[in-house]
């Protein structure tokens, strides 16, 4: 058994986590609200323009690559990561999602990743970088958001990738955040059953779409736009999911240092007993031999 003076030591040093853990949580719940209120702002506008732009390219006559696609031998993959730990499985989750895209793949893979973490664990496992992005993954600008999305944008147009994806983790709550995997570029339907669906009376306007001037001039500024929109938007959940996964987190950190401080200080109270029991048999002991002799 640990001695008394080690015990304290134990019970004063993990005071002293708890501390920390409770500090991170608070500075963490400050940022979440802040970074909570930023995604409910911006989600609506997001999947009202996401929806539009699979509609135009469900029913528009452009034969646009961006919109129609071409054949895949190259794909790009945008990971968006956090640049710090200590949020649980945030992090993991978004490169697990991301390693087994990659797995799936039988096209040559570009890969694009946001955040520090990822780029470490890439780089450990000598995953070659397109391009990396890092220092804003907890407060995204939109300028951010418009450097990732014309570069995921430029490897599309410049051939360099033929299909684009995103990669990040959707905000549901402080303690869920879902990774999800979203095809950026073409913009048309990937399956058959999405085009099904997307075919059904009552999707999107049922109007046909009048381009003017030209339906390929307006299409190419239009779909870069979409990209950075949907970019930014990531870029926002991602921010939201990570302080709301550190708060949880450190939350739990906290709990768990203060259960190990009450059962710490249990054995610290029984090892005191047994050393004062100890010293009153020897006393007694003594007494009872003074006694005889």
């Amino acid at each position: 058994m640990a001695s008394l003076r080690d015990l304290k030591r134990q019970i004063q040093s993990v005071k002293n986590i708890a501390k920390v853990t409770d500090a991170l949580q608070a500075v963490s719940a400050v940022k979440f609200r802040k970074a909570e209120a930023r995604v409910k702002r911006a989600r609506p506008y997001a999947e009202n323009l996401e929806e539009m732009m699979r509609a135009i390219a469900a029913k528009a006559t452009s034969k646009s690559p961006m919109l129609v696609g071409r054949e895949v031998r190259t794909v790009a993959v945008a990971t968006l990561t956090a640049d710090r730990g200590l949020c649980g499985g945030f992090n993991a989750q978004a490169v697990r999602r991301t390693m087994e895209f990659r797995s799936q793949q039988s096209a040559d893979l570009l890969q694009v990743v946001s955040g520090r973490k990822g780029i470490a664990f890439f780089r450990f496992r000598r995953i070659g970088l397109a391009e990396s992005y890092s220092g804003f993954s907890d407060n995204p600008d939109y300028e951010k958001a418009r450097e990732i999305g014309r570069r995921l944008t430029q490897l599309f147009q410049e051939e360099e990738a033929d299909a684009v994806y995103l990669i990040y983790n959707r905000f549901v709550n402080p303690a869920v955040q879902r990774p999800v995997l979203m095809r950026l570029l073409p913009i048309a339907p990937e399956d058959a059953e999405e085009e099904r669906e997307r075919e059904e009376p009552g999707f999107g306007a049922e109007a046909p779409f009048e381009f003017i001037p030209d339906a390929d001039e307006i299409l190419n500024e239009l779909v870069p736009r979409y990209v950075e929109t949907m970019v930014f938007q990531a870029l926002l959940e991602s921010a939201a999911g990570e302080h709301g996964a550190r708060m949880t987190a450190m939350k739990n950190a906290t709990d768990n240092a203060n259960e190990m401080v009450d059962d710490l200080t249990l054995q610290m109270n029984k090892a005191r007993q047994a050393q004062i029991t100890r010293e009153i048999s020897e006393i007694a002991a003594g007494a009872e031999a003074l006694s005889a002799g």
